[in-house]
């Protein structure tokens, strides 16, 4: 009877391990801004608000002039895209997923984006263009999309461009 019990709970261990395991590889995988991703053809209807709009509309018209996304704006929205003083934070800008859905068609993981915020810390100023360029960057970490070397995408990390360009479209076109 001892024995008996042993392997059930040998198993009810390996098991717990298991589903474990995979609860834990799906969490990861959701936190790499490749996964994430909205629900592909289709408008994100986006909000502009609070400080920067110029420079939010510019990087919104740059993103919608060059990708399969569109972005029309209204006030009941997916996407919010605006500029605040947010204090000594340490970043000047930042993109954050504000909901999410579980992604049962394409990637079997919670990574469907169903609402997000491009942020800008108006706490460390900047140039106009420097403005428009880290809301370039934010809307596309919104998109899912990663740092890369060239185009806004890589602003403050590899250069000092503040719009897209080839890559950062091919990046967008590819995912939608």
């Amino acid at each position: 009877m001892s024995e008996t019990r042993d392997k059930r709970t040998t198993i009810g261990l390996i098991a717990g391990v298991a589903v474990l395991t995979l609860i834990n590889v799906g969490i990861a995988a959701a936190h790499n801004w490749w996964d994430w991703h909205w629900h592909t053809g289709s408008d994100i209807i986006t909000w502009v608000t609070g400080g920067n709009q110029t420079q939010a509309n510019a990087a919104l018209t740059d993103w919608d002039s060059h990708c399969d996304v569109s972005f029309p704006r209204s006030s009941s929205h997916e996407m919010a895209v605006f500029g605040g003083n947010f204090g000594a934070t340490g970043w000047w800008g930042l993109a954050s997923i504000e909901s999410y859905s579980f992604d049962w068609w394409h990637k079997w993981n919670y990574s469907k984006i169903n609402h997000c915020h491009a942020r800008f810390n108006q706490f460390y100023g900047g140039s106009s263009a420097d403005i428009q360029g880290v809301l370039c960057q934010e809307i596309g970490h919104c998109l899912g999309l990663d740092h890369s070397n060239d185009g806004c995408m890589g602003k403050g990390y590899f250069n000092t461009l503040n719009t897209t360009v080839a890559h950062n479209w091919s990046d967008c076109n590819a995912k939608y």
